[in-house]
């Protein structure tokens, strides 16, 4: 699997920092995200490194020989004799609230998360006189799971076990922020990574469910689906590949709706619909767009794109040529995008006609004269691919093309010529 870099931010020392992530190829459309989304949750204080400050004798209740004993160690630095302590004194009486609140100080120098957030429920359910405290530590406790995670997540490219302990350490920091939609995000792709689809999407889908306007999430989401369901078509499961597909067209939903504007979110949904037998959506999605705003290039881009894939040739090259006269001058992504299937469009307009050309005259055995309409339309999609080399020159599909298209108009050098800067392409020359 090819690799590419991102970055992602981490909280560490009060400030936000950015590690550098590796991301798997295909998780093409990936952003920068935000993990402050817990910070809104907790006053300014919890953003500062934690200092862990023991409540002074004088502030426990009246001591047992285990409190005395656990306050003692942990002036020593002595955790582990801390803990036996303590777990002797609550399991006298487990609503001391104080002494619970003593182990979970002490599990978080062990270093045991999950046990100091076990002995901070069990404070909590006794009284709320730490609660500040108790939320400054579980912050402290993820930002240092979710940085730890994002570093062995990266390390995974070169150790790919390391993803596993990323994962361990993003579960862990889920437990300390279980509203963090960004922390179950990165579970998901480090779940991705080492090939667990399974729980990937367990991941991405709470994080969707946390936070809907997660485009990355809900794309992410949608690939790993269409992954699934095209493994099924490779396997000939009809009906599996057409379910998954549809839970990919689900959430690809989320992230049209979340970002209508980008042209790639309408192209996959368009597809996935597609894929999924849903064709009745994708021309109520096309249509009404047009219907909202007929000056919008995005929805004739797609209602244009719709018809094409249906064979409707002329109709989907007019919705691209008003696309076009929208902004004319604007040579951006979608533009390109549009001056290349209307390309397409002619191209297979014109194939279509030659192919019923020459059944009508083989069924007449040489009697009906061939219909040469198509080598219009050909013209035209010459015209329209001569454009597209002027802004993907490097491209040596376009290139193909306009040879195959050359020689069925009998322009044999043009093809040649064609033909030979595919080859050079695809050397690399």
């Amino acid at each position: 699997m090819k690799e590419s870099q991102r970055t992602v931010p981490c909280f560490s020392g009060g400030v936000w920092v950015y590690f550098c992530v590796t991301l798997p190829a295909n998780i093409t459309h990936l952003h920068y995200f935000l993990v402050g989304d817990i910070m809104k949750q907790l006053t300014p204080l919890v953003a500062l490194v934690l200092a862990v400050v023991y409540v002074s004798v004088t502030g426990f209740q009246c001591g047992s020989a285990e409190i005395t004993t656990a306050k003692l160690a942990m002036q020593q630095r002595d955790w582990k004799k801390a803990e036996e302590s303590l777990m002797k004194e609550v399991a006298k009486n487990d609503k001391n609230e104080e002494a619970w609140y003593m182990l979970g100080q002490v599990r978080s120098e062990l270093k045991d998360h999950i046990g100091m957030d076990e002995a901070f429920t069990k404070a909590l359910a006794a009284g709320n006189s730490h609660k500040t405290e108790i939320d400054r530590y579980r912050l402290a406790a993820w930002a240092s799971n979710y940085n730890e995670g994002i570093a062995a997540y990266n390390e995974g490219r070169d150790d790919p076990a390391k993803y596993d302990k990323a994962v361990s350490l993003f579960k862990t920091a889920i437990v300390m922020a279980p509203d963090s939609a960004s922390t179950y995000y990165v579970a998901g792709l480090a779940s991705y990574a080492k090939k667990d689809n399974n729980q990937a999407i367990s991941f991405l889908k709470t994080c969707l469910q946390k936070d809907p306007r997660r485009t990355e999430a809900a794309r992410v989401l949608g690939d790993l689906h269409m992954n699934q369901g095209n493994a099924k078509a490779d396997a000939k499961d009809e009906s599996g590949a057409i379910a998954e597909y549809r839970l990919a067209a689900d959430a690809l939903l989320k992230a049209y709706e979340a970002d209508p504007k980008d042209p790639e979110n309408i192209r996959s949904l368009i597809t996935a619909y597609e894929l999924s037998k849903q064709d009745d959506k994708i021309l109520e999605l096309t249509s009404d767009c047009i219907k909202q705003d007929k000056f919008n290039r995005l929805c004739r881009y797609a209602y244009g794109l719709y018809l094409i894939k249906k064979d409707r040739f002329e109709d989907g090259i007019t919705q691209f040529q008003k696309m076009i006269e929208i902004e004319p001058d604007n040579k951006d992504d979608m533009y390109q995008d549009g001056v290349y299937n209307v390309g397409v469009a002619y191209q297979n307009w014109g194939v279509a006609l030659k192919a019923e050309s020459d059944k009508k005259v083989e069924d007449s055995k040489g009697k009906e004269k061939a219909d040469l309409r198509y080598k219009d339309k050909f013209k035209s999609a010459v015209t329209y691919f001569e454009k597209v080399t002027e802004f993907k020159k490097d491209d040596p599909t376009i290139y193909q093309a306009l040879g195959r298209l050359y020689a069925n108009l009998n322009m044999t050098k043009e093809a040649k010529a064609a033909f030979d800067t595919a080859d050079k392409l695809l050397k690399g020359e």
